[in-house]
C-alpha cells in the first residue's frame, strides 16, 4: 500500500511542478498563444503526458518536437525536451532521464540559448534527487537558482521547494531558509496559492523535527490564509496540516487514521514514524521504520530493474545497429571494390588521351604566351616610338629654327635676342640630352650591373639633399618654390650609393616640377627606427585614383602633352629596388603627390 501512495505521490508532484513551470516559462511563444491545430497538438502532447505509456509518448513526442522547431517556437520546444525527462522519470526510467537531459544541456549551449540553460540544470537536479545523490542535487538546484535569475520565478519557486523537502530530514533549519524565500517570491506575486503550499511544506518539516513551538504560529497563519483567501488557497497540503495538528494535540491515534487515509503529498511513512516517536510507542515506530526501508529497497530494486531493463535495451539496439552498418560497410566495399575496377580500366584507357590533350593544352599556352609577348613587344615599340619622335622631333626642330634664324643674313638680331635664342636652343639641347640619358640610364639600370652587389660609401644625408635642390633650381616654374626639412643634424650618415640615390631624387623632383605650376616642391629626409625616408612632396595636379597602379610602368604618361617619355619613375625604383629600398606613392596625401622612398639603415 506504502508503494503505491509512494509511486503515486511522485507521478502527481511531478505532474504538479511540470504544470507550474509551464504556465510561467518566459519565451517569444506563449502556451496561451496557440490556437488551432497547435493548440490541438499541445493538448494531444500533455494528455500523453499524463496518461501515456512510454511508447505512446515518445513516439509522439518525436514527431511534435521537430515541429515546433521547424516553426520557430523555442520555448516550447525546450520545454518539451524538458518534460521527456521528467516523464522518464515518472516513469522510473533514470538512465533515459539522464540521456534526455545531456542533450538538452548540450543543444541550448551549442545554440549559446543562455535564457535556457536553467532548464537542463534544474532537470539534473530533480534525476540526482531522485537517484538520492543529495549533494549533486543541491548542487544542480542552486545553480539553476542563479541561471534564471528573475526571468521565471515560478521556476524558482519550484527549486525552492525541491530545496526544502530535499533536506527536510537532514538539515531542516536550512530546509526552512529556503521556504522562507518561497514565502517571500509568493508575497511578492500576491499568490495565496503558493503561500498555503509552503506553508503546508513547513508544517510537515515541523512535524518531522516535532517542533510544537514553530508549527502552531505556522498552523495559525495557513488557517488565516484559508480563511480569507479561500478562492485562491492550494488545498494539497491540507491533509497534512491536519495530521501535525492532531499529533502536537497529542491526538496520536487520530494522526495516524488520517496518514493511513493518504492523499498526504509527503512521506507517509516518515510521518507514521515520527507520529510514534512523539506518542514514545518505541517497538511501533522501530516496526514502522523497518517496513519504510524495506519498502525504500523495494522501490529501489523497481527503479534498478527498470534502468538494467533500459541498459539491456539500449546494448540490445546498439549490436543491432552495429550489425546493420557492418552490412552496409561489407556492401559498400563491394561496390567500392567494383567502382575501382571500373576507374582502373578507365584510367589505363584515358591516360594515353589525356597526355596527349596534355601536350595540345601546354603547345596551345606556349603558342598564346609567345602571342601575348610580341602584342606587348609589338605596343611598347609602338608607344616608344611615338613618344620618341614626338620628344626629339620637338626640341630638334626648335634647334633647327632658331639655328637658321641665328645664321640667317635676313634677321638682324640684337645682343640681347641672340642671347634669348642661343639659350633657347641650350634648353632644347638638354631636353634631347636628357632623353638620350633616360634611355641609357633605362638600359643601365635592366642590365646585370644593376642586380650585381652596389658599391656603397658612407653618405651625409642633409648635404645629398641639399645638392640635389640646387642642382634642380631653376629648371620648374618660377611661381614653384623648392624646400628642404629633416629631423636629424648634417652629421647624420648612412651607408649607399651616391649615385643611384642622387637620380632617384633628381627624377622624383624633375616629376614634380612638369605637375606644379604654383606653390611648392618639399624634400623631407626622416630617421625613424631602424629606417630612413626620403619624401618629394609637390602641390601640383596629383595623380587620379585609376593611374595610381600604373604609374611605374615603362613609357606609361598620364598627361600624353607633358613633356619627358615615361621613364622617370620606372628608373626611379629600379635603382632604389637596387639599393634594397622602396619607393611608393602615399595614398593619404590629398594636396598633390607624395612619393616616399624608405630604406634600411642597417644596408
Amino acid at each position: 500500500m506504502i508503494r503505491i501512495l509512494k509511486n503515486s505521490l511522485d507521478l502527481f508532484l511531478t505532474t504538479l511542478l511540470l504544470m507550474i513551470s509551464l504556465s510561467a516559462f518566459p519565451a517569444e511563444k506563449q502556451l496561451a498563444d496557440l490556437t488551432g491545430e497547435d493548440r490541438d497538438r499541445y493538448d494531444q502532447f500533455f494528455y500523453l503526458l499524463n496518461h501515456g505509456t512510454p511508447d505512446d509518448f515518445y513516439a509522439y513526442v518525436e514527431k511534435y518536437e521537430k515541429d515546433l522547431r521547424d516553426k520557430g517556437y523555442m520555448m516550447l520546444y525546450y520545454k518539451l525536451k524538458t518534460n521527456k525527462g521528467f516523464f522518464a522519470l515518472a516513469h522510473n526510467q533514470l538512465f533515459r532521464a539522464i540521456q534526455f537531459a545531456e542533450e538538452l544541456d548540450k543543444e541550448v549551449r551549442k545554440a549559446e540559448a543562455k535564457d535556457y540553460y536553467y532548464l537542463a540544470t534544474g532537470l539534473y537536479g530533480d534525476i540526482y534527487k531522485r537517484g538520492h545523490d543529495m549533494r549533486k542535487a543541491k548542487h544542480f538546484f542552486t545553480q539553476a537558482i542563479e541561471e534564471v535569475d528573475d526571468r521565471d520565478p515560478k521556476f524558482t519557486m519550484r527549486m525552492y521547494m525541491n530545496l526544502a523537502e530535499m533536506l527536510s530530514l537532514q538539515h531542516p533549519e536550512e530546509s526552512m531558509e529556503w521556504l522562507d524565500k518561497y514565502v517571500a517570491v509568493a508575497h511578492q506575486m500576491k499568490s495565496m496559492d503558493y503561500l498555503s503550499m509552503s506553508l503546508g511544506m513547513k508544517a510537515y518539516i515541523c512535524l518531522l523535527r516535532n517542533d510544537a513551538s514553530q508549527f502552531y504560529p505556522i498552523y495559525e497563519q495557513y488557517q488565516d490564509v484559508k480563511k480569507n483567501h479561500e478562492p485562491e488557497l492550494n488545498n494539497r497540503y491540507d491533509n497534512i496540516v491536519d495530521v501535525a495538528k492532531l499529533a502536537f494535540d497529542r491526538n496520536y491515534k487520530q494522526a495516524l487514521d488520517k496518514v493511513h487515509e493518504g492523499n498526504l503529498l509527503v512521506d507517509s511513512a516518515l510521518c507514521v514514524i515520527c507520529i510514534h516517536a512523539m506518542a514514545g510507542n518505541i517497538s511501533q515506530g522501530f516496526a514502522a521504520m523497518k517496513d519504510h526501508y524495506v519498502e525504500m529497497d523495494s522501490i529501489y530494486s523497481i527503479v534498478q530493474a527498470a534502468n538494467f531493463n533500459q541498459l539491456a535495451n539500449e546494448t540490445s539496439l546498439m549490436r543491432s545497429q552495429e550489425e546493420t552498418i557492418a552490412n552496409k560497410r561489407m556492401a559498400k566495399q563491394l561496390v567500392n571494390w567494383l567502382i575501382g575496377m571500373t576507374i582502373v580500366f578507365l584510367f589505363v584507357y584515358l591516360m594515353g588521351r589525356r597526355r596527349l590533350i596534355k601536350k595540345i593544352w601546354a603547345r596551345s599556352k606556349e603558342l598564346k604566351d609567345a602571342l601575348v609577348r610580341a602584342e606587348q613587344s609589338d605596343r611598347m615599340k609602338t608607344v616608344f616610338i611615338q613618344s620618341m619622335s614626338h620628344e626629339i622631333r620637338t626640341p630638334l626642330n626648335a634647334v633647327s629654327g632658331f639655328s637658321q634664324v641665328l645664321c640667317s643674313p635676313d634677321y638682324h638680331l640684337s645682343e640681347e635676342d641672340k642671347k634669348k635664342m642661343q639659350a633657347r636652343i641650350s634648353e632644347n639641347v638638354d631636353a634631347i640630352t636628357s632623353i638620350v640619358n633616360e634611355l641609357l640610364e633605362l638600359s643601365k639600370s635592366e642590365s646585370e650591373e644593376v642586380s650585381s652587389e652596389v658599391e656603397k660609401t658612407d653618405l651625409r644625408c642633409n648635404d645629398l639633399c641639399r645638392s640635389v635642390l640646387e642642382s634642380m633650381k631653376g629648371k620648374g616654374k618660377s611661381l614653384v618654390e623648392l624646400r628642404y626639412s629633416t629631423n636629424v643634424d648634417d652629421n647624420f650618415t648612412i651607408h649607399s650609393n651616391a649615385y643611384r640615390l642622387r637620380s632617384s631624387l633628381c627624377h622624383l623632383i624633375d616629376n614634380a616640377q612638369k605637375f606644379t605650376d604654383i606653390g611648392y616642391i618639399d624634400l623631407r629626409f626622416e630617421h625613424k627606427g631602424n629606417q630612413v625616408l626620403f619624401s618629394v612632396t609637390d602641390t601640383g595636379v596629383g595623380i587620379d585614383e585609376k593611374d595610381r597602379d600604373r604609374i611605374f610602368e615603362t613609357f606609361y604618361k598620364q598627361n600624353d602633352f607633358k613633356e619627358g617619355i615615361g621613364l622617370g619613375l620606372p628608373i626611379c625604383r629600379r635603382l632604389i629596388t637596387s639599393l634594397g629600398g622602396t619607393v611608393e606613392l602615399d595614398p593619404v596625401y590629398k594636396g598633390g603627390s607624395r612619393f616616399v622612398i624608405t630604406l634600411s639603415c642597417d644596408d
